[in-house]
């Protein structure tokens, strides 16, 4: 009876524990983003320049897409266990 209990426990430690990571992936590849076009200001865009604003872009899109509808709260809540 006692590994009945220990399984779901388990599985939903996993789940919350991988919830998190994800959205720390998320928080990482916004991050990049932004710091990439703050560093675009003063520069002539060439198509090298553009196509890795967008593969980082499709990047945070992707790891964000779970949080779109998320309030400010939750995602607070979440950042805090990001390092």
């Amino acid at each position: 009876m006692k590994y009945l209990l220990l399984i779901p426990t388990l599985s939903l430690f996993i789940s919350c524990s991988s919830k998190e990571t994800e959205f720390c992936d998320c928080l990482s590849a916004g991050e990049k983003l932004n710091n990439y076009s703050s560093t675009l200001f003063d520069k002539e865009i060439t198509e090298e320049i553009k196509n890795k604003m967008e593969t980082l872009k499709e990047n945070k899109n992707s790891k964000c897409e779970a949080y779109e509808m998320m309030s400010g709260e939750e995602m607070l809540e979440l950042k805090k266990n990001c390092k």
